[in-house]
């Protein structure tokens, strides 16, 4: 009886991440991708705005509000908060046409335990999903980047989150060998902020680190060529305003203690990979997704520290979503995980 309740529903692919939720509708591609954010009045002890706009807020709003990131290491931490989150996604007006009790795939990561898959699959029952599949992200992820065309004996996937990195080494028969750790876009974007602290006694936001991230990467590393990028923030010693420059090697100094461990966790998971998987991991190279992919220099870096080739997939921030809407395909042969719930 499941395609009577698919009448007029969606199926849909989720990758709910510490810095964005991404949805993939078959048969639409990419809907909607939203800063997974979310702003709350203490007093009243309301939620009233999400994604960008509460983004946006930080540091900008009276004390009573609050801005809130409801994933941290891409578990759910507020489970009320990534709730109102969802719902909020989807009763926007141009998606609530779209979806009627929909049908999610939704990735987690690989090594999350069982009360944060729970809280995950609570959030979809929020949302009003009929019925839900959890796929490990390494499996989504192959799926993306089109790796799933049972040519590929090994793949290696690195992913380079808001909230965590993860790491993982597949096969035709799954994944092999797996790593997650809190090495991340936010730990890179709150060194910066830490060094320029520190070097410049200036007090500078996040959003604020995250352009200078984007700007200047770790490129330093490789070409030592001088590239600087303009920021505002606050003196700690006058305590006025002020507008200074910031080198590529500052930003460089201040993420390699974050990108020494991403490596570091590279090369541990490259040591307990089987040699039979290694040939073609060598020969396919390293796959680098997520939004921290994107930072200057990092395949190059990758590329030096591994002596495998490095390569920075097309779209890195939505390969997970992409692949679970691949996924969908096949979610009729799939358990329904809010049966584990009961």
């Amino acid at each position: 009886m499941d395609w009577i309740g698919s009448f007029g529903s969606e199926n849909i692919g989720v990758d709910i991440g510490t810095s964005h939720v991404v949805m993939y509708v078959k048969h639409k591609g990419i809907v909607f991708s939203e800063a997974s954010v979310i702003a709350k009045n203490e007093m009243t002890r309301e939620y009233f705005t999400f994604g960008t706009k509460a983004e946006a807020m930080e540091g900008r709003c009276p004390k009573e509000i609050q801005i809130y990131h409801p994933m941290k290491h891409s578990a759910i931490v507020d489970y009320n908060g990534a709730a109102y989150l969802l719902n909020s996604i989807v009763n926007q007006s141009y998606l609530k046409n779209m979806f009627f009790h929909p049908r999610l795939m939704m990735c987690v990561p690989t090594g999350i335990n069982s009360v944060q898959r729970r809280a995950l699959l609570e959030a979809a029952v929020a949302m009003g999903a009929r019925k839900t599949v959890l796929i490990d992200q390494p499996l989504a992820a192959v799926m993306g980047l089109g790796l799933a065309n049972g040519k590929s004996i090994g793949s290696m996937i690195v992913d380079i989150g808001g909230g965590s990195t993860k790491i993982a080494v597949l096969s035709q028969n799954g994944v092999v060998v797996s790593h997650l750790s809190y090495e991340s876009g936010i730990e890179m974007d709150e060194a910066i902020v830490a060094s320029i602290r520190d070097k410049y006694h200036v007090r500078i936001g996040k959003k604020e680190a995250e352009s200078l991230k984007v700007a200047l990467g770790a490129s330093w590393d490789l070409d030592r060529a001088p590239k600087v990028a303009e920021t505002c923030g606050l003196s700690i010693v006058s305590g006025y305003p002020v507008k200074m420059a910031v080198t590529g090697e500052d930003v460089a100094h201040a993420l390699n203690p974050v990108l020494y461990k991403i490596f570091k966790n590279i090369r541990d998971v490259i040591q307990r990979t089987p040699p039979a998987l290694l040939a073609a991991i060598r020969e396919e190279g390293i796959w680098l997704i997520g939004g921290g992919a994107q930072l200057l220099g990092l395949e190059e870096l990758v590329t030096k520290v591994t002596g495998i080739p490095a390569h920075v997939a097309k779209r890195p921030s939505y390969v997970n979503a992409i692949g679970a809407g691949m996924s969908l395909d096949y979610i009729n042969e799939f358990r329904d995980s809010l049966q584990d719930l009961h």
